[in-house]
């Protein structure tokens, strides 16, 4: 999806283009920003162009040679310099041979918002459009390629999204990125002379989009995102008179249609000074401002999650779980897996038989599922269905799933098969026009049967499964099928936000975990089945909340987690469940047992439930706003204290959660930032029952005393402006 207050359109209305949303393929033309109040930009002019977003500034100047030069990249409050003038425009482009582009510059076009830089290649015109905005500290930085012949281009392997010339006099620089292939983890790799952070290729995720790199001992950060989930690599080079910064984006192979374009993803880019919060906040901030859709009523909503793999009351069990689960407090009430006809019945958490049916199933829904909808609103929740669009019942083909949409890797079909599974799944490939074309249509179908306000889409398939599909009949090339599948979930997500603003698509498993790409259209993301124990979901929610904002990032209860049902002190039952309330908060099971469910839980837990969900309701609308954290969760000691505070934009209300790991400190001043110093505060400590007045600037400076006697304690304070 494009950012907010962009005019795309495409550069042809009758030329073919290689259809690809924010990623590979999306023909547009310049992106202009619409409405935005010029920022003391120079006009445009045959030398030089300046532009400037609220906290850096841009200049791009035409080079003796014609190739235009960027000649300045700098923190406009303390005027850091980060590029040094020797950076000119010269697009990477390979083609499938192995060859590369040569160029020669064309002049380029300039607003007080916008400055698109060209250069071409033979029947290829290379253009870059960056685009500042008034309300956020960052630009949108965008390449895209034009065929401008009457033949399409050969088959291109890779395209450079952005290249920056920085200046070799920066000193010490630490890449500091996220880790998801595993447990979520904050890394600050320092640069030598060679530094590469990839974003994974077709079923190994390595690092979120966010990297922000350091100018260690100034104090100063260039903030990049890279709105695509995989087949990217950011890279820093030395090259003694330079140092070169790099994003590129391969693992496709894409030809460009006379008349048409081929667009690298999106990059959100700017500079800032402070320290890493800062640098974290300027990201959260263009994310809510410019790429995330607005929030829905009452979000982040409480939710409960339940399946249906039993075999017997199925229909019952749900409905009487649909009226415990609105005294809880929950907002959202939605079916995960084997809802679907011909789906499991052995209660053990067999989520692929019968799936790739997008029918309900009868014989455990006898009312049917528009029945089950109507009584979850009835009682004041939303209603959500789970999906699985990568791999079907074998069962299903061909009756139900065509073979033509099957995935073939060199001929064979991919297969997935768990041991406690009663069938054989396989792989669909979702490059496939054909399938995505179905999936759109049988989505819009559940919604609209169903009345949904939420859908769950799970890639959880697809680790298991051995590779991308290289056939040739699904529209893709041999070495494309990544890539296609990627653009054709971006599109079905992209199709599925703009028919129906106010359904919520949340985003679970490998192939979407905290994806730049999908930023435009999605609610949520299920970061991690790791939602057990506390701590280490805890740990991982710290770790999430640094690159999308955490009431989109989901922290659940689970039967699972030992540690909250055999917690001897309401403090540590409260301390479990608030390490959930870090996030959009949830309740459910992994297993896939309705024996599991909630309403089965001890009372003195439901009742804490309870509790919670009420207070979670008192500062969620925080979670979607500035983020610190006055105990670091990089470099420090996990057993110790973790504390992450949410702030209002405008510093009128704030929250701070703190937790005591098994640290034998019992106490802790925790100082609060972004109040105003001169304003006063009402600061409300849940658990100590304390209320006092105090300024911004007490709070920022002296901080706040906790005392936490308990291992694994936590406290909840409240801030409100007088």
């Amino acid at each position: 999806m494009p950012d907010k207050a962009l005019d795309i359109s495409p550069t042809s209305t009758d030329a073919p283009v290689i259809t690809r949303r924010a990623v590979l393929g999306l023909g547009v033309a310049t992106a202009i920003l619409a409405g935005s109040r010029p920022l003391g930009a120079k006009p445009g002019s045959a030398t030089s162009a300046q532009i400037a977003n609220r906290g850096s500034i841009v200049e791009f100047s035409a080079g003796a040679d014609g190739i235009t030069v960027l000649s300045s990249l700098r923190n406009a409050a303390t005027h850091f310099e980060w590029v040094t003038p020797a950076g000119t425009f010269v697009p990477l482009v390979k083609w499938a041979d192995g060859t590369s582009a040569t160029w020669r510059g064309l002049p380029f076009r300039s607003t007080p918002d916008d400055i698109t830089i060209r250069a071409a290649s033979g029947k290829v015109e290379a253009q870059l459009d960056v685009v500042a905005y008034a309300d956020t500290g960052a630009f949108r930085w965008q390449r895209r390629f034009l065929n401008t012949g009457t033949r399409p281009t050969r088959a291109i392997t890779e395209i450079g999204a952005l290249d920056l010339d920085l200046r070799p006099d920066l000193g010490r620089l630490v890449v500091h990125c996220v880790r998801r292939d595993g447990d979520y983890s904050r890394e600050a790799q320092p640069f030598r002379s060679h530094l590469e952070i990839q974003g994974g290729r077709w079923n190994a995720p390595v690092f979120t989009g966010l990297i922000v790199v350091e100018a260690v001992g100034r104090s100063e950060f260039l903030v990049i995102g890279v709105q695509q989930e995989r087949g990217w690599t950011f890279s820093l080079d030395d090259l003694k008179d330079r140092v070169r910064l790099s994003v590129t984006l391969d693992d496709m192979e894409k030809s460009i249609a006379p008349q048409g374009s081929l667009a690298a993803c999106p990059i959100f880019l700017g500079a800032c000074a402070g320290d890493l919060d800062t640098a974290i906040n300027v990201a959260l901030e263009h994310l809510r401002t410019r790429i995330l859709p607005a929030a829905l009523n009452g979000a982040p909503w409480v939710s409960y999650n339940i399946w249906s793999t039993d075999a017997l009351d199925v229909e019952k069990n749900i409905l009487n779980e649909i009226s415990f689960a609105a005294t809880l407090g929950v907002d959202l009430f939605y079916l995960d897996a084997s809802w679907y006809k011909g789906s499991s019945t052995r209660g053990n958490g067999d989520w692929g038989k019968g799936l790739g049916s997008y029918t309900e199933d009868r014989s455990k829904f006898p009312r049917g599922l528009r029945y089950m909808s109507d009584q979850v609103h009835a009682a004041g929740m939303k209603f959500g269905l789970w999906v699985g669009p990568n791999i079907v019942d074998a069962s299903l083909v061909p009756h139900e799933v065509p073979r033509s949409w099957l995935a073939l890797v060199d001929g064979k079909q991919a297969e997935l098969k768990i041991p406690t599974w009663e069938n054989t799944c396989l792989q669909v490939c979702l490059g496939s026009t054909g399938y995505a074309d179905h999936l759109k249509d049988s989505l819009a179908k559940l919604v609209e049967s169903y009345n949904l306000d939420w859908i769950k889409w799970d890639n959880s398939g697809i680790p298991a499964l051995p590779a991308r599909c290289n056939r040739g009949d699904h529209g893709h090339g041999q070495n494309d099928g990544s890539a296609a599948a990627l653009d054709h979930e971006y599109a079905i997500f992209e199709y599925l936000h703009r028919r129906f603003p106010q359904l919520a698509l949340e985003q679970c498993g490998y192939g979407s975990r905290l994806d730049y790409g999908l930023a435009g259209t999605i609610r949520a993301n299920w970061c991690s089945d790791a939602c057990y124990p506390a701590s280490r979901l805890r740990a991982n929610s710290l770790v999430c909340a640094t690159v999308y904002p955490s009431a989109y990032n989901a922290a659940w209860i689970v039967k699972e987690d030992t540690e909250l049902f055999e917690a001897k002190t309401d403090a540590a039952i409260d301390a479990c469940i608030r390490s959930r309330m870090i996030g959009l908060f949830g309740v459910g099971t992994l297993n896939g047992q309705m024996s599991q469910r909630a309403s089965l839980y001890p009372q003195k837990i439901i009742d804490r439930l309870t509790a919670s969900a009420g207070l979670y309701k008192r500062f969620r609308h925080l979670l979607f706003q500035q983020v610190t954290f006055p105990y670091k969760p990089y470099g420090t000691d996990p057993q110790g204290w973790q504390g992450i505070q949410f702030t209002s934009t405008d510093g009128s209300e704030a929250v701070l959660l703190c937790f005591r790991a098994s640290s034998t400190q019992t106490t802790s001043l925790s100082a609060l930032s972004k109040l105003h110093p001169l304003k006063t505060y009402r600061v409300q400590f849940i658990d100590g029952g304390t209320v006092s007045t105090l300024t911004g600037k007490d709070l920022m400076e002296a901080g706040v005393f906790l005392s936490l006697p308990e291992p694994g304690a936590s406290e909840i304070i409240l801030v409100n402006e007088v």
